[in-house]
Formats: structure tokens, C-alpha cells, sequence
């Protein structure tokens, strides 16, 4: 029986017993037996790629990587069980290949490749980046918590005898012989189809260090450090998307064979591929880049993210630990509220209204569509900030500090007119170029206007400022395919700072009635709200905004009646006073400020204080926004 770690350390050696005693390896018998032993703290026996260096993972080992994926390779073929040879006594027997890259005998054995007992599976390949945006305070919360602390491995050798393209070409199975054993590459080095189109994966067995260049980790966000991962997935391979948040855990590969780095003055030699399809260097080097950059991940667990907030560990409202979050923060809300009120007022330069009205932006979400309308955006145009880039980046600091993921784009035309918010196909790579926008969510984005001067938008320009508008009004990005546009769903709060009203359309227009201490720079009027901000209290206000937006909103018959007679009765004294799109933002603005007192159900009085709101704020706007605003 294997001990209570070998799980951890040796999973390849389980599911090998796996295989043994059932004739084969089924996904879910193996999904079902390591999240049988992920349960509890067990969780933190796992080293965490985000938080370990590479180099200290053992490799073959059970790891855990939190990310987005940034991009789905087409479904490739591997050896999922093979025969081998014991050379001295000609006894044969079977392996599993699943849930690794490279297939492995002894030394004394020899794989058979022209066995009729092998068997060709398929598993889909996921290229995770670190989640764009995450903010410091996270990243380093799960740091301290990841538990196990990798030391390097002391018995790990990276030695290989690899075939030749030739050999490989001929399916020829030759034993060859090392210290340790006999492995020969089962998808990333032996030409096996790549997808179901007959695509394909090209032969290379030059080092990582050869390699003059580094690859491009395809980041959404060129700010952004970390390592990416490439994951094969076997089990529900439809169930993740791009641009899903998950956590894999699963079988570390490293193996530096792996890597198909191409330098680039390869010239056609490197076009060439074992099936006679021929591949650019810029798809190899993508694909197949060096392991000590970019480890492969046999995922034998994945889980979606609800949030990336390490102070709440639960992911559902029905959950025992979320009620009892929920439970301690409702106790103390209205002091909790008050304080957090009053800490928005500051950076908002004593602004009381724009700090209730900043609250519920922080709190938004799409929690529904209608068709194609998202239902739960707040969009917030503050204007009349200053028009200094320091207050931007000040506010961005400040609001780093308390949500999980936030971006800072400065809307200036250079910026425009450079940069790639959209993603787009490189069909040369055969790869998803990442983009700005391409975001995790409930991301936090601010949009800086003050900093815009006159000038001319190419068309990159112009398709950008049309992207920002698409994402603020339909909560959608239209990723590029060349030959056609698809849609992503987004669910980012954007808030955009200008001077006046906003070229870019909005939820909720509101100018600032800022009052600034006269003599005081910026950089020190922020510097004061770290004395409204102890570290018991932040940690509250951090989870505040996340256990406020997995409520679970409706509401009651009598406030639904109450609020409907008052439409009515508001409508026939004045049409023009109460639109259908009045009432529809009244709605919003009520769901917000109910879940910001952590009440699933709307009352009376704040349906009062709502409608008091949007009165205050519809008095400050220019009398030719007051009906579209």
C-alpha cells in the first residue's frame, strides 16, 4: 500500500496501480480518488507553481497553479497505454501513458510501438497566464499560505536518449538504454496528429539552451510577472473557456526534451514536419517553448474560481463558511459601512454622494443577460477630477489595495493608437495574441481621460475606442479572428475619470464636488486615508466586496408592488421626470445599495434613498445631460 505523501510525491505511481488492478485509467477514477485526498487542509500539502520556483518542484510531482486561460491549442494525440519488452525474458505487460508526457520503461525493457494492445487517445491542451491584474495583497496572501515549501530535488537527473526524426518515421522500436530508464516523448516529440484536423505537432530535439530568444509569455497585460503554464486537461475537456478563472492541480512535466525552441535562422529545415504538413518556427517555438519557462501541467483536477479572494475561501452563498463570513459582517455592518463611507469620501475629496454612488460601482457585477443586454454593470464617470495623471494613479493604488484584480489604462492618443486591447489569431503561431481587455471577472478598470489631448486616431485608434465602448455598454469583447469577429462575454466595472462628461458612453454620470486643501500635494492628501485604514480594517472591507457580491438578490411581492405604483404615480405627474430607462437604473442602483447593507432583499426606506440619490446627482449635471443621464 502506498503511504499517506506518495499521492503528492509519486501521482504517476498511483495511477500506474490504478491501471494495474482495472485494465485501464478512467478520468473520473482518478478525479474522484485525488479529490478524495485534497479535502480539508490537505490542500496545503501541495506546492503552488504560483508561489514555488520552478526549480525546487520536483518533477512528476502533484502541484497546484491558479490562472486565466489565456488561450485553447487544438486537441492532440498521445500514447494513453503502451506494451513493453522485458528484453531478458521476453515478458510483456502494459503501461498507462495518461497524465505524462513521456513514455517510460526500465532499463532492461523496450517499448513495442507496432503492438496492437497500444491505444491512441486524444486530451485537450490550455495555455494558463497568471490572472491579469491580481492585485499585490493577493498574491501574496496566498503565498503565505501555500503551505509546503518545495526544496530542490537531490535524485532528479535530466537524462534522455532521444530516436531520430528517421527512427521516428519508421515507428522503429529500438531500446535505448540510460541510468535511470528508457523514456520516449508520447505527444510533444513523436509525430502524432495534433487535432482532430489533422493538424499537426513538429519533431524537434534541440535544448531550451540553444534557444538565442525567450519566447513571449503572451501576457494580457505587459505589467504582469509570473509563469504561465501549458495544462493538459483529459476529463471534461468542454468544460473550460477562455478566459476562465481556474485552479488546476496535477502532474508536473519538465522534461527538457519537451521544448521545441526554434532559433530563428533555422531556415526551411525547420518548416519541415514527420507527417509531411509544413509549420512555421513562430507556431513550434509557441507551442512547444522551453519547460524551465514554461512546465506542462497534467491537470487531475480542475476548479472554475467564483473569486480570487484569499480572505474567503468559500466559492458559493451555500456554503457553511460563507454564512458564517456573511453572519460576523452583517453583525457590524452599519459601523463597517459607515467607515468604509467615510474612506471613500476621502479620496473623493469629501464627496459623500459620489462616495455612495463609488461604493456601488465597487459592488457591480453581470449577474444576468436579457437577451443581449448584461444586467448588473455600473459603469461610473466621475468627472471634473484633476487633470493631473497623479490622481488616476493614486486612485488606482488606493483601490489595488482593496479589490482582488484592477488595471490602469491611461486614454491618451499614443495609447490609442500602440496598443492591442482586443485579442487576435496569429495564424503564423497558430495562437491567440493576447489584449488588454482580455480580463478576468469582476476586474476593476480605470480609464483615464485627463491625460487625452488633441490629436488624430488611426484606425487601431478608433477600433480600440469602439472596443472600450462595446465593453462599457454590452459587457462583450470581439476577439479577432482575421476572417471573422466573436464575441466574449466580459464582466468588468469600469470607472472612467475625465475632465467633463466622457467620450466613452456610461452608466452613471456624476460630477465631482471636490473641495482639495489648499497647499496640500496629492501625494500626501492620499497618505492621510492610511490613517482611516488599520489592517483589521481592511481586511474586512476586502471581504465586504466579495461576500457582498455572491448575494443572493431578489425581491419581495410588497416591495415589487410598492415600487411599481410609484413608477406609475411618479409617470402621471410628469412622463418626462421617469423614463423607462429612469426606472430601469433606479432598479440597478436599489440592488446595489441593498447588497452594499448586505440585505438580499430591498426595503422601503432604501428605495426612498435611492430615488433621493439620483435627484442630488441629476441636480449637479448640466441641464443639456440631465435627460440622458
Amino acid at each position: 500500500m502506498p503511504v499517506v505523501d506518495d499521492w503528492v510525491n509519486d501521482p504517476l505511481g498511483i495511477i500506474q496501480n490504478i491501471y494495474d488492478k482495472d485494465g485501464e485509467v478512467e478520468s473520473g477514477v482518478v478525479r474522484d480518488y485525488f479529490a478524495s485526498r485534497v479535502k480539508g487542509n490537505a490542500m496545503s500539502w501541495i506546492p503552488s507553481l504560483n508561489d514555488t520556483p520552478l526549480h525546487t518542484l520536483r518533477p512528476n510531482s502533484l502541484v497546484r497553479y491558479r490562472c486565466m486561460i489565456q488561450d485553447m491549442y487544438d486537441p492532440e494525440f498521445y500514447l494513453g497505454s503502451y506494451e513493453v519488452v522485458d528484453t531478458k525474458t521476453g515478458k510483456t505487460n502494459m503501461k498507462s501513458g495518461k497524465y505524462k508526457d513521456v513514455a517510460e520503461c526500465a532499463s532492461f525493457q523496450q517499448i513495442n510501438m507496432e503492438s496492437a494492445n497500444n491505444k491512441t487517445l486524444d486530451r485537450q491542451t490550455l495555455y494558463g497566464v497568471p490572472i491579469p491584474g491580481e492585485s499585490a495583497w493577493v498574491k501574496a496572501s496566498f503565498t503565505d499560505r501555500a503551505g509546503v515549501k518545495a526544496q530542490p530535488s537531490t535524485s532528479y537527473t535530466p537524462v534522455r536518449c532521444k530516436r531520430s526524426l528517421e527512427e521516428d518515421l519508421s515507428v522503429e522500436s529500438e531500446a535505448m538504454e540510460t541510468s535511470d530508464s528508457t523514456k520516449v516523448a508520447s505527444s510533444e516529440t513523436t509525430p502524432v496528429l495534433e487535432s482532430s484536423e489533422n493538424k499537426r505537432t513538429c519533431v524537434s530535439d534541440r535544448a531550451a539552451e540553444n534557444s538565442p530568444v525567450l519566447p513571449d509569455l503572451n501576457f494580457p497585460l505587459p505589467e504582469e510577472n509570473g509563469i504561465s503554464c501549458l495544462i493538459k486537461v483529459y476529463d471534461d475537456i468542454d468544460a473550460f473557456c477562455v478566459n476562465d478563472m481556474v485552479e488546476f492541480i496535477g502532474v508536473l512535466s519538465v522534461d527538457p526534451s519537451l521544448a521545441q525552441f526554434e532559433a530563428e535562422d533555422q531556415g526551411s529545415e525547420s518548416k519541415v514536419c514527420a507527417d509531411g504538413f509544413e509549420v512555421s518556427m513562430e507556431e513550434k517555438n509557441a507551442h512547444a517553448p522551453p519547460p524551465s519557462l514554461v512546465p506542462r501541467l497534467h491537470a487531475v483536477l480542475g476548479m472554475k474560481l467564483k473569486h480570487n479572494n484569499p480572505l474567503l475561501t468559500s466559492s458559493s452563498p451555500q456554503e457553511d463558511g460563507f454564512k458564517e463570513v456573511l453572519a460576523r459582517l452583517q453583525g457590524e455592518i452599519t459601523t463597517l459601512r459607515q467607515h468604509i463611507i467615510a474612506t471613500l469620501e476621502h479620496i473623493l475629496f469629501g464627496d459623500k454622494l459620489a462616495a455612495e454612488y463609488f461604493l456601488c460601482h465597487l459592488l457591480s457585477s453581470v449577474y444576468a443577460r436579457a437577451d443581449v443586454m448584461p444586467l448588473g454593470k455600473f459603469c461610473l464617470n466621475l468627472t471634473c477630477c484633476p487633470t493631473t495623471p497623479e490622481y488616476s494613479a493614486l486612485l488606482h493604488q488606493f483601490l489595488s489595495s482593496i479589490v482582488t484584480k484592477s488595471h490602469h489604462l491611461p486614454i491618451t492618443i499614443d495609447n490609442m493608437n500602440k496598443i492591442r486591447l482586443c485579442p487576435q489569431k496569429d495564424y503564423t503561431a497558430n495562437r491567440l495574441q493576447s489584449g488588454a481587455l482580455q480580463l478576468g471577472a469582476d476586474t476593476s478598470l480605470i480609464l483615464d481621460e485627463t491625460v487625452l489631448q488633441a490629436g488624430q486616431l488611426d484606425a487601431n485608434g478608433v477600433k480600440n475606442m469602439t472596443a472600450l465602448g462595446n465593453l462599457i455598454n454590452w459587457q462583450k469583447v470581439e476577439y479577432d479572428f482575421s476572417y471573422h469577429r466573436q464575441e466574449f462575454m466580459s464582466d468588468v466595472a469600469v470607472l472612467v475619470l475625465s475632465e467633463a462628461k466622457s467620450l466613452l458612453p456610461s452608466d452613471c454620470l456624476l460630477p465631482l464636488a471636490a473641495s482639495i486643501p489648499a497647499g496640500v500635494s496629492l501625494q500626501d492628501y492620499f497618505s492621510r486615508v492610511d490613517n482611516l485604514m488599520s489592517a483589521d480594517f481592511v481586511n474586512k472591507f476586502r471581504t465586504y466586496l466579495t461576500a457582498a457580491k455572491m448575494l443572493d438578490y431578489s425581491m419581495s411581492g410588497d416591495i415589487q408592488t410598492a415600487i411599481q405604483d410609484d413608477f406609475v404615480n411618479i409617470r402621471k405627474d410628469d412622463p418626462k421626470n421617469m423614463t423607462i430607462d429612469d426606472f430601469h437604473k433606479l432598479l440597478n442602483l436599489v440592488r446595489l445599495l441593498s447588497i452594499s447593507h448586505l440585505q438580499s432583499c430591498p426595503t422601503q426606506n432604501l428605495w426612498t434613498k435611492v430615488k433621493a440619490m439620483e435627484t442630488q446627482r441629476k441636480q449637479r449635471l448640466p441641464q443639456t445631460s440631465r435627460n440622458t443621464n
